[in-house]
């Protein structure tokens, strides 16, 4: 049997992190403990309206 956990907010990174290089972080993450993500994702401005 499996839980299931519901993600919503916004994480911080230094200018240098792109999208692809936290979720590819975010993904190994998930990997490493057999977990298992689905969802979209955007990449938002400080203020959390989605840059386009």
């Amino acid at each position: 049997m499996s839980r299931y956990m519901e993600i919503n907010g916004v994480v911080e990174v230094p200018d240098k992190i792109s999208l692809e290089i936290f979720l590819s972080q975010f993904i190994n993450f998930c990997e490493e403990n057999n977990y298992y993500f689905g969802g979209g994702t955007q990449e938002v401005d400080e203020n959390g309206i989605p840059i386009q």
